[in-house]
């Protein structure tokens, strides 16, 4: 058995790039190195332009790496489209994203925008679907009344509830959040973190966890990688990385961060 089959995710040293041109690269990611063991929560973390959202959008799809290798549940991914992605591991990677409100259709209710990932797999017949699309809503902590709305009748931690309902409902064992708290209100954020910490236990998936907020991220994951300038310079336990960082930019981030001894209950 490979290390491969150990991992759900696995990032062999990738580049990536936006630049329009290969004969002058502008790396956005360089050399890049991760790994995430099944059912782990792992946060990852960096300043502002440090790649993030960019190792997000590789992962789901959206971009294709310069080179390197990226395997999901032991298979290479790197050179599949968003689409076959989904089509091949049956929705087994799924993103919320940091806006809720740019998430979703606005000429759609809600229940439907449930119902279409599950549309989409057609395994499923219609009145499955609204029924698993009813169950989901209750499970994010909204009730079926919601079924029948728009999102522009809905606040922001109620949306972000429905996205992450409609990553879940098709039971994906790789969930990506890219600061999926960071637009809501502060007391509506640890309800939303808490929603999170239970969604886990009930469908027990793996989660990459994109913020730059380093106390969300001692509250909810286990381990924590730190990006600097498309590199990964630091991984590790929570606990120990925050406790005894060893790379000077990490050392940075927590001082910044006002904490000198993060503690869970802080949230």
């Amino acid at each position: 058995m490979t290390e491969k089959d150990h991992n759900i995710l696995e990032i062999n040293n990738v580049y990536a790039s936006y630049s329009a041109s290969l004969r002058k690269l502008e790396y956005v990611l360089e050399d890049l190195s991760l790994a995430m063991k099944p059912g782990e929560c792992l946060g990852l973390v960096g300043k502002s332009g440090s790649g993030k959202t960019t190792l997000a959008n590789l992962i789901t799809g959206f971009v294709r790496p310069v080179s390197g290798k990226i395997y999901f549940q032991g298979q290479e991914i790197q050179n599949l489209s968003f689409r076959q992605r989904i089509k091949q591991f049956n929705c087994g990677i799924q993103m919320v994203f940091q806006d809720p409100y740019s998430s979703f259709n606005p000429k759609m209710t809600i229940g439907k925008q449930l119902m279409e990932p599950l549309e989409i797999r057609k395994s499923f017949n219609r009145s499955e679907i609204e029924t698993k699309a009813c169950h989901i809503l209750e499970q994010v902590g909204l009730s079926a009344d919601y079924f029948s709305r728009y999102p522009h009748q809905l606040s922001g931690g109620q949306l972000q509830r429905v996205a992450l309902g409609c990553a879940l409902i098709v039971e994906p064992c790789l969930l990506i959040a890219d600061e999926p708290v960071s637009s809501l209100d502060v007391s509506v954020q640890a309800q939303v973190l808490d929603l999170i910490v239970n969604l886990r236990k009930g469908f027990d998936f793996s989660c990459l966890f994109i913020s730059h907020d380093l106390a969300v991220v001692y509250h909810l994951c286990d381990t924590v990688a730190v990006l600097n300038r498309g590199s990964i310079v630091e991984q590790g336990n929570v606990e120990e990385v925050f406790q005894n960082p060893q790379n000077v930019y990490t050392k940075q981030l927590i001082s910044d961060s006002g904490y000198d001894d993060l503690k869970r209950n802080q949230i």
